[in-house]
Formats: structure tokens, sequence, C-alpha cells
């Protein structure tokens, strides 16, 4: 994939390095993701070694978006490492057993191919799209999300989140999401991009 695209104001960049404020965003807004108790270090490694990817949508050289991905193979071996960190740091899961335990097996029923994206983290910061419409806005950011899947080779994305997240639930919905599974307290959402 090309370092960046752009689309009116907004550019979408790849990230690979100085991850530190994106993981800050992260733990932040998303307190409820796995990389919260596992760590910076776990979450840049994975970036470094390509397990996942970090994407942001940039306004004026600002992050007015973070994305973070996986793709089918790496889905596959994420929990494989994910376990192999814990193991090596007994003293995370003896503290979070329950949120790992929960984080852990909320996938174990989702089913998917080659022709999915897995969406770890989606972060909007409202406030870099407040001068232009809610439909544009949504228009550019589904924009960049097919760049990203095409990059994959990809048509579909596929994400979970808290079901007390409720911005999560009017956005998805509005973007023709479809939920497809519950399990505990989380929602399972997918789309397919033409």
């Amino acid at each position: 994939m090309n370092n960046v695209f752009k689309i009116d104001n907004y550019r979408l960049v790849c990230k690979k390095k100085s991850l530190s404020k994106i993981y800050k965003s992260i733990c932040n807004k998303i307190p409820d993701s796995i990389f919260v108790i596992l760590g910076q270090s776990f979450f840049e490694d994975s970036v470094k070694s390509q397990i996942i990817d970090v994407y942001c949508i940039e306004n004026k050289k600002k992050i007015a978006s973070i994305i973070t991905v996986i793709n089918y193979s790496n889905y596959k071996k994420i929990s494989y490492l994910i376990l192999k960190h814990i193991l090596k740091n007994p003293h995370k899961l003896l503290i979070h057993f329950g949120f790992l335990l929960n984080s852990l097996s909320k996938n174990e029923k989702v089913d998917f191919d080659k022709s999915y994206l897995h969406l770890l983290h989606f972060i909007i910061y409202k406030e870099f799209f407040i001068n232009i419409s809610l439909q544009k806005k949504d228009k550019i950011i589904n924009s960049f999300i097919k760049l990203i899947l095409k990059n994959y080779n990809a048509k579909n994305i596929f994400l979970c989140f808290n079901l007390k997240n409720k911005t999560a639930h009017k956005y998805y919905r509005r973007n023709k999401y479809k939920l497809f599974l519950k399990k505990n307290n989380f929602l399972f959402y997918k789309r397919k991009f033409i």
C-alpha cells in the first residue's frame, strides 16, 4: 500500500513507528481492549512484526481517526502470541484473569475466511470532522476503509464492541453494518464493501 491516500483535507497513513500516542489513545478510548492489559510493548511488537496494522486518518497533520486491523492468517496467530505473552508474564493472568478469559473466548464462535478483515480498534475524533456534514464524514471514512480492505484483497470487515458502547451502535447501524452475533457483553457486526 502506498504510504498516503488523500480525500479532501484528509489523508490515510499507515503507521509503523512512533506508536506511543496511538497506544495511549486506544487505552483511553477503548479501555476494554485486550491490548490495554497486554501493554504497549506487546502492541508495538505486534505492529513491527506485521501481525496487526495501524492506520490513521489525518487532518492538517493531526490524528482524526485511528484504525487498527488484523488479516485472516494473523487472526489465527494472535491468540497463540497472546497466550505466550501471558505465560511469560503470569502476574497479568493473576490480576486480570476474568478480563483475559472473556476477551480470549469472545471470538471462539466467529468463523471467517480470507475475504474478511478484522477491525480491532476504531476511534474517531469528532472535532476534526465538525466542519463537514455527517454524511460526508461517513463517506470519507468508508472510502478509506475500502482502501484498507483492498490492500488485503478483502471485501468484508467485521468487528466487535461492548454493548454499552452506544456511540458505536449508532455509527455501525447508520453505516449499514449488520449484527451477526451477540456473546456475553459483546456485539459482532460485519459489512461487505463493494
